[in-house]
This record gives C-alpha cells, structure tokens and sequence, in this order.
C-alpha cells in the first residue's frame, strides 16, 4: 500500500513539476491559485484558496450545511467559510448531498443534535468525517474535570443506528446510556427520589402529627380512556406504567402524553414517586437498559418553564441537563413523570394552554413519552381548548391519553384503616359524605391517625363533618406553634384568627398564582385577618410566625423562607373559607376576581355551596358575567368551569334544577340530572361535556346557544318533548340505554325528532337526501377535533396505525378518499419518517381541525375541500 501511495505521489509531482503557480486577487479576501501549462491554465478554487498573510486553505468535507477546510500556516488548523459564492460553487462541483429523509442523512443530524446537548460549550463544534461503514465526529463531551476529546464512529446497520464501541457494533441507545452514565445517574435520582420521600413524611410528622406510616401499599387504580372519553379501561397504576414502557419501546411518529387526573388527596403524588423510585433502584441494581423516569415535584413556586424544572429535578445527577434530558427522553430512555404540572406554570389561567408543552413536543419530535399529573382535569381541558381553537395546527405530533386515579372502594378503605386498627364497624357509623371521603387515600390516613392519637371524637348526626374536624385538628396544632410556652393554653392568635389568616394565605396565593408566599405575605395575611396597621402592635406575633407549618427554605436553591401548606386539601378548604366570607360581605367583585383566577376543585366548591345560604348563593352566581371578549380565553374559561362547578354542586345539593337562568357555564364533568327535579330549567350559552336526562315525563330544560356533546337517557323513553333547543351537529354521541347508541349525523338528527326533542338546527324537509361522502367528511372532521392532534399516521392502505382510532372505520370505503381530498386541497401534508416494520405515512394537518369543521369557512384551502366534497 505505501508503495502504491509513493507512485501516485511521484505521478503527480512530475505532472506539476512544468506548472507556474499565481494567485489572483480579485478585490476579496481569498485569493484564487491557478497552475498553468503555457496557455493551458486549471483553476484550483473553490477547492483551495490562500490569503493575503501567506495561509493556505484545502476543502476537507462538508459538517453539516457548510463546507470545512485545512488550514495551513492559520492559527487554527479548521476553517469553516461563510462565504456564499464559495458554498455555491463547491456545491456545483461536488458529488450531490444526500437527501434529508435518506436515513443515514436523518441519523447523521440527529447524532450531531445529540452530541451538542453532551458537548462542552465553550468548546467547537462536533466535527464530521466519513469512514469506511459510516460516519464520525470528533468532539469534546463536558464532564465535571473539564473536557473529554472523543472521536466517535457511527453508522445505520442492519438492525437500526448504531455506536462502534471497544468490541463490536452496538445500538445507539446504548452509545447515549453511557454517554448520561447510566447506572449513576440511575444511583443519584434514587437518591433523590428517597430524599423527597423523607421529606413528606417529614412534613406529616411535623404539621400533621401523623407517626410513621404502618399500613401496606395500597397501588393506585386508574382508569385509562382516550382523550374524547372512550374505549375506557381500568388499571393498576403499574400497569399504566408497563404502557409506558411499551411506548418507550417503539417508534410511532407520535409523542404520547398521558394526563394523569385526580382530586387532591388521591394519592397521585405517591403512585408516580413510588414508580420512579422503583424504576430508579431498579436500573441501579441490575445496570439494565430500561428507561428511567425522571419525576419532576411541583414544589408550589412558578417557574418560567418546564426546563426550569426539569434542571432543577436533575441537579443532583451532576451530569443530566433539560437538554440532554430531552435527548434522552427522545430516545425513549427517559419518560418525564410530571407532578402538578399546572401548579408549575403559576395555576389554571395562563394564556395558552399548549404553549405549556410546546417547546418539549417540539423537541421530542414524535417521540418519546410525557406523563403529565394536574390536580384536577382542568389544566388537561385547556390544553385540548386551546389546541382546538388554534387557527394553524400545532407542529408536535401527539397523541392523547388520559388515566383518571379512582378512589378506593369501601372494602379497601376498610381494609386500609384495618391496618391502623381501626374497625369497620366505626368506618360504618360514619355519615354518607365522610365513608365516600374517605375513598380518598389522603382522608382515610387523616382518619386513621385521628382514632390512633385519640383525637376523633364521634358527634350527632348533622354536626360537623370529617373535612371540618380535620381542618380544627389541623388549626389546633399551628394554635400550640404560637402559644407563649409550650403548656400554655393562651396563643398570640386564637383558633378563629389563625383560619382566619389562613383563608388570607390562600387568596393571597390564588392572586399570585403560585402556591407558596414569602414570609411577609404571611405577615400580611396575619395583619388583615387582625384588622391590625402593624402587626407589632401584637407584641411577638412576626417572630412566632415562622414557626408555623411548611415555613421552611428549599434546600436545594437555599432561597427565603417560605409558606406554603402541607397539602392541597388544606389549601382548597381555606380557599373556601375566603370566598364564603366575601360572598356574606357582599363583596362580589372579590368573588368573582377568585373564580377568574384558578380553578376550583371539589373541596372549595362543596365547601362554598354547604356554608352560604341558597339564595345568596344563587344570586351571586346570576351576577357573574364574563371578562371582555378580547381578555384572556383561559380567564374566561376559567371563570365558565368555575360557574358550571359551582352551579353542578347547587344542583346535586338540592336535587333541584333553581328556576332561573344558568349562563356562560362550562361543565366539564357529567351533569347527572337523571333523579333531579327539572321544572323549568335553563342553559343559556352553556358547554357540557355529558347530559344525563331527568327520568319520567313532566320536566322541561330550554337550551338556549348551549353545546352539548353526549346525552345520554338512562331508560328508554319514547317522549323527551322536555329538552328543547337542541343543536344536533354539536353531538358526538347519543346514548339511549338499554340498546339505542346513535354517532351518525343523520340517526342522531332522527332519533331526537322522533322522540319529540326540539332540534333548533335540523335541515329543511328536502327530498335530496345528504350524499354519504358529505356525511362521512363531517364525522371524520369532528372526530379529527376531538381527537386534538395536527398528525395522523397511517398504514401503506392509508388504515391508521393506531388501533383506537376507531371512527375511521365508519362509513366504508370514504375514508381513504375523504385523505386524498384533504391532500388534494393542501389540507393536510405528507411526510416521511423511519419506524420498524411495514411502510408507513405520516400526514400533517396544515390547519386546526374545528377550522376545516367550519363549511362556511373563508380560507381557499377549506373552501376549496368542502366544494370538492359537495360537487
């Protein structure tokens, strides 16, 4: 070989022993050499150049979009031009680059995205080179003693992208594993995980009084549906995790997102800590190749974003960054566990739900999976708001779940107080309301620790309820914290003034939108619920403030001390507390200022509708209208979902529809008005999720401008003449039971008139009847808006790959042409991506599906598909 490579040598020199060299300035900063034999002249640029100060420069190979070159005689020996005439002409010259979407293209990209996420940033850039199987890059990975020079080698073999290791070829998971350090990084989240553990039963010792946990674990059960609400399906939460580990798995052209529902108390917090700490020790122990999950606490302080908190989740590792997470979660070797995720982005009422996640779907490209826990459905109900009313359709390709945590059943609470050696027979005797408080994890253990420390007393029938004991208990044990000694009954605010700052905290959160203060909000909330100017004038309260409970500083970012209380459900109870005392004051601008700021969960809402009386109650929700059309949209469906909350609890409270007006309500939630008596009842602009009808004839409920999207008749009833107003193109779904379940457009519409329903947008009498392709775009269309996502990826028989997706099926044979005419009217735009097995076709949607719904619709691309379908 260096025989061959000597010969080739002694070719050339002997070609350009007769040539004369010049250099050609042009009046630019490279100066072009030529070789000429007599009048024979060979231009050598753009291949090579030289600069005035004697450099010399010789094109090596492209990295990435721009060309490269030795330099020779430079002080750095690489060189990358801006210059445009030069990238112009090598690119006349060379051999054509490799398309984008050839996979070993796609994988060169992605690994160098990657390798800049793992790479020193002070240092170059990767840089690129050919072998003889691939490809490679030169580059420094930052590591805690500096830098670490490496030079890599990649390539697209036989079973998918792979790393060059000490041995063999490897798969490039593997390469990113040791990269992040594996088993480490598995060792120190394990770490952290049992510190946070600690750290709550910590706070329930020290606020609560609660001695160690005694009872065995009880998993958490879910029920999973899609995120319209069908092909529901129950689970443990471990095994919510396996379909976790199965989307990890596999590449399917979308992100899964997972929201994770549930009142507070039920235990949400516990089952994804529980998981992540198991997966943690697991991957430590056994330094196997499953993911990790990277559970990112809701620590009550708004961050400007999620990298915030994913950076702050991952400080202790030491060698992990939001950045390189997403790499990681990318990949499918890290699923991000998201604990009150609402609570992270400063509450409910930010502008745009989707904006929220945008920046990680983005990332994610596809791939990967989030699982996203909210303290109650209304963060995962904006979000789909907002990716519904969008004008253009998001970029990210997502799909949807949604695990809602049940409570537990009356023999598991049993079983659960059991351990604590509570009876049954006490469990009993408690009223109604308390037994089904008590399916909530967070009560039961309350009760649990109550009857152990002898502090339950049981009461008369019609005195206070559990919640109210508990919240006094709670109160008694901050009352001892202010207390002149330790066994003095006299405290620097008695049990009334200590709820009554409490209730302050709790609106001064609500405004701030985050659920800790500083302490001299604290302070403040003391001095208003004292009537006090300064609150010195009560000689050592500010001093003995700070020891009351959740006063403590974040030992992770050694910030000010701050409050907050030990759970939500302290917070929900007092945030009732708070609106009940402006409601009797007649303070309704203040009430209406709390509903437009958060919303409100099942404590502050069955705590408000139990305390104020009826007719206050009902006159203040008359007098709530809604902010300007141009203010926020979250506010105003804040303000919506907090009426329809407030309006449902009035309803269940009283078995009763009030004969007045309901307007401007969202009910997110099924209202159940099968055994409510409906006189004259009235939906005035309203959005329901579920309509149960009232049972039996004799009722009537007018719906004036009201969207409904299921109803459903417990009984089958041949007259429903009560319901009138009815919008039939807003239903998803008609359920009759035993046997009647309607989901076309046209039996939905003939259902309805036949059982006397008043149908206010039924078609005129027309003997031309609606082709089936019409009918078909329409249901497709609105599945599409429910199905809240701008991508579908299909199968080479343009068949969804995805199973659940049901809908498509309906009407035989439209479907395919129904995507054909979508493409046609640049509705929807095809893309190619790379995922195991047979061929499949991503499709985009290049507009938000509620927009292509709209037939009348001025845009020229929807105008154009709803012609095409009609002609």
């Amino acid at each position: 070989m260096d025989a061959l490579v000597r010969a080739i040598s002694d070719i050339i020199a002997e070609c350009l022993s007769d040539a004369v060299l010049t250099l050609v300035d042009e009046g630019i900063q490279e100066l072009r050499p030529v070789l000429a034999w007599g009048a024979v002249e060979v231009p050598l640029w753009p291949f090579m150049y030289a600069r005035a100060d004697g450099s010399w420069y010789v094109y090596a190979r492209y990295t990435g979009s721009r060309p490269e070159y030795l330099a020779f005689g430079a002080p750095n020996y690489r060189s990358r031009p801006n210059d445009a005439e030069l990238v112009t002409s090598l690119d006349l010259l060379l051999k054509p680059k490799r398309e984008a979407d050839d996979p070993r293209e796609s994988f060169r990209v992605e690994v160098e995205n990657d390798l800049k996420a793992f790479a020193d940033v002070v240092g170059s850039p990767p840089q690129y080179f050919d072998h003889s199987q691939g490809f490679g890059y030169e580059w420094g990975k930052s590591v805690s003693e500096g830098t670490q020079l490496r030079r890599d080698y990649f390539r697209v073999g036989p079973d998918g992208p792979e790393w060059q290791d000490e041995r063999d070829w490897v798969p490039y998971r593997a390469y990113l594993r040791k990269l992040a350090n594996w088993p480490i990084v598995a060792s120190r989240l394990r770490h952290k995980l049992e510190e946070v553990e600690r750290q709550l039963a910590q706070e329930e010792a020290d606020q609560l009084g609660w001695k160690p946990d005694i009872g065995s674990h009880r998993e958490a059960r879910v029920e999973v549906t899609e995120y319209d609400g069908g092909n529901p399906r129950r689970k443990t939460f471990s095994q919510l995790i396996d379909d976790v580990d199965a989307d990890l798995g596999v590449e399917t052209g979308q992100t899964q997102v997972f929201f994770v529902n549930g009142e507070a108390g039920i235990g949400k917090t516990r089952a994804m800590l529980k998981a992540a700490l198991n997966r943690a020790r697991e991957v430590e122990r056994h330094q196997g190749d499953r993911p990790l999950f990277l559970y990112v606490k809701s620590t009550g302080r708004v961050l400007d974003d999620l990298d915030a908190a994913v950076n702050h989740a991952v400080a202790l590792t030491q060698n992990l960054t939001a950045e390189r997470v997403k790499v990681l979660c990318g990949k499918g070797l890290i699923a991000l566990l998201i604990d009150g995720f609402d609570e992270l982005l400063g509450g409910a009422a930010y502008s745009d739900a989707i904006d929220s996640l945008q920046d990680w779907l983005n990332a994610l490209g596809g791939r990967g999976v989030l699982v996203v826990s909210a303290r109650s459905s209304y963060y995962m109900n904006q979000y789909r708001s907002s990716v519904q009313r969008a004008s253009k359709a998001i970029s990210a390709s997502v799909r949807h779940s949604v695990a809602q945590v049940l409570r537990w059943t009356p023999p598991e609470t049993v079983s659960f107080l059991g351990d604590y050696h509570v009876s049954a027979d006490r469990f009993e005797r408690l009223p109604d309301g308390d037994r089904e408080l008590l399916g909530l994890p967070f009560f039961a253990r309350a009760f649990a620790e109550m009857c152990r420390s002898g502090d339950y007393q049981e009461t008369e029938a019609g005195e206070l309820s559990f919640t109210e004991k508990l919240l006094n208990h709670y109160l008694a044990r901050e009352e001892r914290k202010l207390s002149y000694q330790s066994d003095s009954t006299a405290g620097l605010l008695n049990r009334d003034e200590l709820r009554r700052t409490f209730e302050h905290v709790a609106e001064i959160m609500v405004d701030g939108r985050e659920r800790e203060i500083d302490s001299s909000d604290l302070e403040f909330a003391a001095a208003t619920a004292l009537d006090l100017d300064d609150l010195d004038d009560r000689e050592g309260l500010r001093e003995r403030l700070q020891v009351l409970c959740g006063l403590a500083t974040d030992s992770a970012t050694r910030g000010p001390t701050r409050f907050r209380f030990q759970h939500e459900v302290f917070f929900d109870n007092f945030l009732a507390g708070i609106v009940v005392r402006h409601l009797r004051a007649g303070r309704f601008a203040a009430f209406q200022r709390l509903m437009s700021r958060s919303e409100w969960r099942t404590g502050t809402v069955s705590g408000v509708v139990t305390a104020v009386e009826n007719e206050l109650l009902l006159d203040a929700l008359d007098a709530v209208r809604l902010p300007a059309a141009q203010s926020s949209a979250a506010s105003r469906d804040t303000i919506s979902t907090n009426l329809g909350a407030l309006w449902a609890e009035v309803i269940r409270k009283d078995a009763e529809v009030p004969d007045r007006q309901i307007v401007d309500a969202v009910f997110a939630g099924s209202l159940d008005l099968s055994y409510v008596k409906v006189t004259n009842g009235s939906l005035v602009n309203c959005r329901l999720e579920s309509l149960t009808l009232p049972l039996g004839l004799g009722w009537e409920l007018q719906l004036d401008g009201t969207k409904v999207k299921k109803i459903t008749v417990d009984v089958e009833q041949t007259d429903l003449s009560g319901l009138k107003g009815v919008r039939h193109r807003d239903l998803v779904e008609l359920l009759i039971r035993p046997s009647g379940f309607f989901y076309r457009r046209p039996e939905i519409l003939k259902a309805l008139q036949e059982r006397g329903v008043g149908v206010v947008d039924a078609p005129e009498v027309s003997h031309n009847s609606v082709p089936v392709r019409v009918e078909a775009a329409r249901h497709y269309v609105k599945n599409l808006v429910e199905y809240a996502s701008s991508t579908l990826i299909l199968k080479d028989n343009y068949q969804p790959d995805d199973h659940r997706l049901k809908w498509t099926r309906e009407y035989p044979g439209e479907w395919k042409p129904f995507v054909d005419r979508l493409t046609k009217a640049k509705l929807v735009r095809p893309e190619k991506f790379s995922a195991k097995g047979s061929r499949k076709i991503k499709l985009r949607l290049q507009f938000g599906a509620a927009n292509i719904l709209d037939e009348e619709s001025g845009v020229p691309q929807i105008r154009d598909f709803w012609a095409a379908v009609k002609g």
